[in-house]
């Protein structure tokens, strides 16, 4: 089954390459400055202590996991190409909790064409297969057993400059989520999204008004959910070093959930919303962001309306010893029988220091400590983990 998914990634991608310019498919010359091309190998070594390796409110298991992370990436960068590939193995070994080996995947690939300066065209395909209860963690704010998962990924998008100012883009996503216990709900999910940016500098210094339509479609064996949005907002650049970003609209939504023949049809409306605030300067970078929207809950047969708020700094203090602080908050409910087979009223909060240094430009050794809490509201109960994790990661690029 891997084999097969990977080949579809691969065939995919040669199909893209064949697509191309014949030029694009020879080496760079040297003397084209403008033009990159790197073979990256890597090799990582990762030890953590994790003292709720399953995430439990109950109770809780640690465990000591090593990490071996070999990777290898192509990057090809020309004018009018950008072609990226990405091949990672994760070998999970527990000290105690054997029965969790395994080998997670990551094949990954991205290409962007521009054949005119008006017109830009990508596309993107990819395999996940991971096992860890806490991966969506972080980015979820939900946690899942210690079944396996295999994601596939495929997208297109296009972006093409109507006039001076202003700038359309169209694209397409699809994703779908196999899991190995019959517990999890598979999922394949649809999402497009139209959007518009014109620049309104002519009215205010330095603003860019956005327009975005999107719509989503969560297919479950058990039913449907249907997910529309509009959203309207700007993008400023305060001054060089700080830029804001808000989006806010309407949105609504149509889920058929229920055995076949026998399906129960609710529609709501809500309202969504985005927005960051970015900080770059010369040692010192940093964002703050919050997201309000409907998004699926991984797993299970329905949707949650998420709210999030996420923030990350990074500092470098001399040229190889850097530091960084991130954290943040997710709040996921939903009632169950509107858009949602299973109740959810989770917030779940975490924080994460790290430090790093950088022996040379391909070697590092980082430290980070993670604590993570989720409060389950329903049953009044909570989850707490402390995760500390040492990484040494090498690597060294080719015919660079």
């Amino acid at each position: 089954m891997v084999s097969f998914r990977f080949g579809c990634v691969a065939l995919f991608l040669i199909a893209s390459l064949f697509t191309l310019p014949s030029s694009f498919l020879s080496f760079p010359p040297r003397e084209a400055k403008a033009a990159e091309f790197r073979l990256v190998p890597s090799l990582g070594i990762q030890e953590e202590y994790n003292d709720n390796i399953f995430y439990s409110d109950r109770e809780r298991v640690d465990d000591f996991i090593t990490t071996i992370t070999p990777g290898l990436e192509l990057v090809n960068r020309t004018e009018k190409v950008d072609l990226n590939l990405l091949a990672r193995l994760n070998i999970l070994r527990y000290a105690e909790t054997t029965e969790l080996n395994n080998i997670d995947q990551n094949y990954l690939g991205k290409i962007r064409y521009s054949p005119t300066t008006k017109w830009t065209l990508s596309g993107e395909a990819g395999y996940l297969k991971d096992s860890r209860p806490d991966r969506d963690l972080e980015v979820t704010g939900l946690v899942n057993s210690a079944a396996i998962r295999d994601r596939q990924n495929y997208g297109a998008g296009l972006e093409h400059t109507l006039t001076e100012k202003t700038r359309g883009s169209l694209s397409y996503a699809f994703e779908e989520d196999k899991y190995d216990n019959p517990r999890f709900a598979d999922l394949r999910a649809h999402n497009a999204i139209l959007g518009f940016t014109h620049d309104l500098s002519k009215y205010l210094p330095n603003i860019t008004g956005r327009m975005n339509f999107g719509y989503s479609r969560y297919e479950y064996d058990f039913g449907t959910i249907d997910y529309s949005y509009a959203t309207i907002g700007m993008k400023w650049a305060l001054s060089e070093k700080w830029d804001l970003l808000l989006d806010g609209g309407g949105s609504y939504t149509v889920s058929e959930l229920g055995p076949d023949g026998n399906r129960q049809r609710d529609t709501g409306a809500g309202w969504f919303g985005m927005g960051s605030i970015s900080y770059k300067g010369e040692k010192t970078t940093g964002d703050l962001t919050f997201s309000h929207r409907i998004l699926p809950a991984y797993g299970s047969v329905g949707v949650t309306n998420r709210t999030s708020v996420t923030f990350g700094i990074d500092r470098r203090f001399t040229y190889e010893f850097s530091g960084g602080l991130s954290g943040g908050y997710f709040l996921n409910k939903a009632d169950q029988g509107e858009f949602s087979t299973v109740a959810f009223d989770e917030e779940t909060y975490f924080i994460n220091p790290r430090l790093r240094y950088e022996f040379t430009r391909d070697i590092f050794l980082e430290g980070s400590y993670n604590f993570s809490i989720t409060k389950f509201d329903i049953t009044r109960t909570e989850a707490r983990r402390n995760l500390v994790m040492l990484r040494l990661y090498v690597q060294h690029a080719l015919f660079e």
